[in-house]
């Protein structure tokens, strides 16, 4: 209920300040006597005058019961006559067509004219309130009380003014206004109805269909600076994927080459630890070039650099002198005591030694 409430109370605040401002941007209207062509309504017929200097001149009257021929004859002369005056056409109404009183009411109530008029139209006028059609002036202050302001009120009958406009338009004339004088050159005129659109309204219309023009630029361009602010977030994150990502591929790339680093380092250890280290097959046609045809090996174990020999000999002692003389081998010694068994004529023996590799060795005899 709030809601609603306060939605009317924007509505006619936008629109109090549209009609406002129509009103301020609205040229003002030209007067009722800024005619070009003037239909006077009386019971001998219908009027009409134009403009010729500062009054106007009687060309024609259109009678009631005139012919076809008669009101074809006089349109022709009004179109004639009246050239540019014809965008400028006042209906008048005769005294016969009226009803005039002059009221009073208090001159606080100046501004509120129009509903005073309303409220009290029933005790102006003997007919109906729906048929009246009625216009006012103000005359000015009371002669016998300063508080009281004159309103000269005119009323008339709708059917008046219709049957009035119906003769008009049977000479092809579209008046502007309808208002009342006593001739036609009067100075005091009423105006009764105006029928000519509202300009202040029409202007308030054209500023309403300017602001919602406005209104709707303005969203479809916030809109579009929207979409294009979410289109450049969008790339801007696909860009901060991609670098992410690359990110990531060098990081990777990176991890890759350490290992890659380690992996060759390694390789090369290994590479130059084989090429210190003594060939098997080196050492092993040095032993037996070493070792006398009467002494044999039943063991041979390397170990790195370490070469441990066990076998049998008639005299292992000869044996460390025979290694130390190889250069293939070097810090020969027994590992253990040799033995002999009962019976046999050979010593077992168990000799380690420190082998010696490179290539500068395996071409030595």
């Amino acid at each position: 209920m709030t809601e609603t409430a306060s939605t009317d109370v924007v509505a006619r605040f936008y629109a109090w300040c549209l009609n406002e401002l129509g009103r301020i941007l609205t040229p003002r209207r030209p007067s009722a006597n800024a005619w070009g062509t003037l239909l006077r309504h009386t019971p001998e017929g219908l009027e009409v005058y134009v403009r010729s200097g500062g009054s106007g001149k009687l060309i024609g009257t259109l009678t009631p019961d005139a012919a076809l021929d008669e009101t074809a004859a006089l349109k022709k002369l009004v179109a004639k006559r009246a050239r540019s005056g014809t965008k400028r056409v006042l209906l008048r109404l005769s005294p016969s067509d009226v009803v005039e009183r002059t009221i009073q009411i208090p001159e606080a109530a100046s501004d509120v004219i129009g509903p005073v008029l309303h409220n009290q139209m029933e005790r102006i006028v003997p007919w109906s309130q729906d048929d009246t059609r009625y216009g006012y002036r103000i005359v000015g202050p009371n002669a016998a009380s300063a508080e009281q302001l004159d309103i000269r009120v005119v009323a008339t009958t709708r059917t008046i003014l219709d049957s009035a406009l119906r003769r008009a338009r049977r000479l092809g004339l579209a008046p502007f206004a309808v208002d009342f004088a006593a001739d036609a050159d009067g100075d005091a005129a009423v105006e009764l109805v105006s029928l000519e659109p509202d300009p202040v309204k029409a202007t308030a219309r054209a500023l309403n269909v300017i602001l919602v023009v406005l209104l709707t630029a303005s969203v479809a361009i916030g809109a579009f600076g929207l979409y294009l602010m979410w289109e450049r977030q969008s790339a801007s994150n696909d860009l901060e994927a991609k670098i992410a990502s690359a990110k990531a591929r060098v990081a990777e790339v990176k991890r890759l080459n350490e290992e890659n680093s380690q992996l060759r380092e390694q390789r090369e250890r290994l590479v130059k630890r084989k090429m210190d280290e003594p060939a098997v097959i080196v050492l092993i046609e040095a032993l037996s070039r070493a070792l006398p045809d009467s002494a044999y090996l039943s063991e041979l174990e390397i170990n790195g650099r370490e070469t441990r020999i066990v076998g049998k000999s008639d005299d292992p002692t000869t044996l460390i002198t025979k290694l130390e003389d190889t250069p293939q081998f070097e810090d020969v010694h027994f590992s253990a005591a040799t033995t002999r068994e009962e019976g046999e004529t050979v010593g077992t023996f168990s000799i380690i030694s420190r082998a010696q590799g490179g290539p500068h060795l395996e071409k030595k005899p």
